[in-house]
């Protein structure tokens, strides 16, 4: 059996509000599957902000407010604005794709499974020494930024750099993404990312070691477009190229919570559209001809929340609450609550899932998932 793992990102997906929704393709995850949900380790104490994207921070302004990634123009939120290019979408396919078989000989040894008694994102490490005691605290807004950089390298702001959307100091080269680790510790992986949000490939979230990069600008072509077409490449690639590792980005839930707040019949909608897309993307992995000889780990995860008026970067539980959903299509694992999964587990656990030992020297804050 082959190995491959499918991880797919939706922007501030607020978890109380997929419960309540209950995306029928999600839903099925988490009911064969498992989950949980944790809080970020970090957050600004100040009232969320919804001002116009694509404001960059300067160096020195790092660990301030900055800029959320969401701006949709007041008189309609999904809206091109006027000064935002409009160029065609691009695709940045970085090396030609193909489906290598692996034996199962090369599978290396993995680190044992994160289980669920150990502690939650909010028990952040401490160093200790005889005389004193000091505890790790992170500094960031809760943005996208730093939540999908976390997701990306398996670690938390203060290693990764990226305390807003500005992206002005990231360690992405001592913190690089799991795809571009994968592709690093496997070369004969094929690896992919497909983003409607260009600023992750742009300012190397992820990086562009992984095999094919499609990319898209949400602000230009408005976020639904972009989520269809980003989802429309994943579903040919999938089919077609056989990945072995691929990561979907998502964004439009994020924008239209961001001009409507996430309890409007708006934010349902564009959840159950996010949702269909998933299917779409299961639904082709099923039916790929060798499907019977891989074995496919799926995880689901977010990189915020919202306050109820929409908005994020502050330190309330709406804002602060993430999620984690994991599952092995083909096999029912009857729901099983996974305690406090963390945004940090998700790069260790898709290394994990394809025999590739986390090394110590990594560094990471999380740990592989056990379900």
């Amino acid at each position: 059996m082959r190995d491959k793992v499918l991880v797919v990102g939706m922007d501030g997906l607020r978890f109380d509000r997929l419960v309540a929704i209950r995306p029928p393709v999600l839903s099925a995850l988490m009911s064969t599957g498992a989950y949980g949900t944790s809080t970020l380790p970090y957050g600004e104490p100040e009232a969320p902000r919804t001002e116009s994207p694509g404001q960059i921070v300067p160096e020195e302004a790092i660990g301030s407010p900055a800029p959320t990634h969401a701006a949709p123009a007041p008189e309609d939120a999904r809206a091109n604005n006027d000064d935002r290019p409009t160029d065609a979408p691009r695709s940045t396919d970085d090396t030609e794709a193909t489906d290598a078989p692996r034996s199962t000989d090369d599978v290396g040894a993995t680190d044992a499974p994160r289980s669920t008694d150990d502690v939650g994102a909010t028990d952040d490490p401490r160093a200790t020494g005889e005389e004193e005691e000091s505890v790790r605290v992170i500094r960031a807004r809760t943005d996208s930024g730093p939540g999908w950089a976390s997701i990306a390298t398996g670690v938390w702001p203060d290693k990764h750099g990226v305390v807003d959307n500005g992206f002005a100091a990231p360690q992405f080269t001592k913190y690089p993404d799991f795809l571009t680790r994968a592709q690093e510790a496997r070369p004969d992986l094929v690896t992919s990312a497909f983003f409607s949000w260009a600023a992750l490939a742009e300012h190397g979230a992820f990086g562009p070691a992984i095999g094919t990069r499609f990319v898209l600008d949400g602000y230009a072509l408005t976020w639904s477009v972009a989520d269809r077409q980003v989802a429309d490449a994943a579903r040919d690639h999938l089919a077609n190229a056989g990945p072995d590792l691929s990561f979907v980005y998502l964004g439009d839930t994020d924008e239209v919570a961001h001009a409507l707040g996430p309890l409007c019949p708006e934010y349902t909608d564009a959840l159950l559209l996010q949702d269909a897309y998933l299917g779409g993307l299961l639904d082709t992995i099923r039916a790929r001809p060798s499907f019977g000889h891989e074995r496919w780990t799926v995880l689901v995860t977010t990189d915020h929340g919202h306050v109820d008026a929409g908005g994020h970067g502050g330190v309330s539980g709406e804002e602060r609450t993430v999620f984690v959903i994991g599952a092995r299509l083909g096999e029912d694992l009857g729901g099983v609550r996974l305690q406090d999964p963390r945004p940090v587990d998700v790069a260790p656990t898709a290394l994990d899932r394809l025999g590739i030992a986390v090394d110590p020297a990594w560094d990471l804050d999380g740990a592989p998932l056990a379900f």
